[in-house]
Formats: C-alpha cells, sequence, structure tokens
C-alpha cells in the first residue's frame, strides 16, 4: 500500500489526537507513538524509492547509523539515570517495546527526512570561497 501525501497529513493529525485520548484515557498512548513512528518511516522510505538506487542506500545508510549511535547513547543513559539514581531495575515490558519501536521509528524517519532534502539540493551552481 502505497502512502499518499494526503494520507499521510491525516495520519500526522490522527496519531497525536490519538496520543491525546490515550493520555486522558489510558490505553492508546503506546500504540499511537509506534503509528507515529510507522507512519514516518513508511513514507520518507516511498521518497527514497523515487530516486537513484546508490543515493538511496547510501541515505538508508546514514539514517541506520546515526539511529544506531542516538540507541547507544540513548540506552546507556537510561540505564545510568533509571537504575543508579531511581532505583527501578526493571520497566513494564510491552509499554517500553511499544515507545521504544514508536520513537525509533520516528527518528529514522526523520533521519531520512534531513537526508533525502540534502541530497536533493543541487550544489553545482554554489560559490565556494
Amino acid at each position: 500500500m502505497r502512502l499518499t501525501k494526503k494520507w499521510f497529513i491525516v495520519l500526522l493529525i490522527l496519531w497525536p489526537m490519538l496520543f491525546g485520548i490515550g493520555i486522558w484515557d489510558g490505553e492508546y498512548v503506546m500504540s499511537a507513538v509506534t503509528g507515529f513512528g510507522v507512519t514516518m518511516a513508511k513514507y520518507y522510505e516511498q521518497k527514497l524509492d523515487r530516486i537513484d538506487k546508490q543515493k538511496a542506500a547510501m541515505i538508508r545508510d546514514s539514517a541506520n547509523s546515526k539511529l544506531m549511535t542516538f540507541v547507544f547513547v540513548a540506552l546507556m543513559l537510561a540505564f545510568i539515570i533509571g537504575v543508579f539514581f531511581f532505583d527501578q531495575p526493571t520497566v513494564p515490558l510491552l509499554e517500553t517495546i511499544y515507545l521504544v519501536l514508536g520513537v525509533l521509528l520516528t527518528l529514522r524517519g526523520l533521519f531520512m527526512r534531513s537526508a533525502y532534502q540534502d541530497a536533493l539540493i543541487d550544489t553545482s551552481n554554489v560559490i565556494r570561497l
């Protein structure tokens, strides 16, 4: 299924509304975060299919390497803060999985977006000093 720009905008409005309802009701918060991440990653993955295969692979590799660096640093900080300062050696598993998956997919989509926009900028007429 292709995610058109209209559906992308609808989903970008729907997920924060569902998140707000989830905070009020308490059921849909983590699924809204995950859905937002899936929407971002899918839309910008489709945009990469329109450009050259080699450039798209380079953008995906760049986004994945930035994402993995962020994951390792964030996990180290979460472990240090959560375990040592708040004395919380365990967390609820399902909510954590949804939250981490949603955040990672959102970040991957945003990294691909910035790399895609950088790849489309024409630097042939830039004057260098």
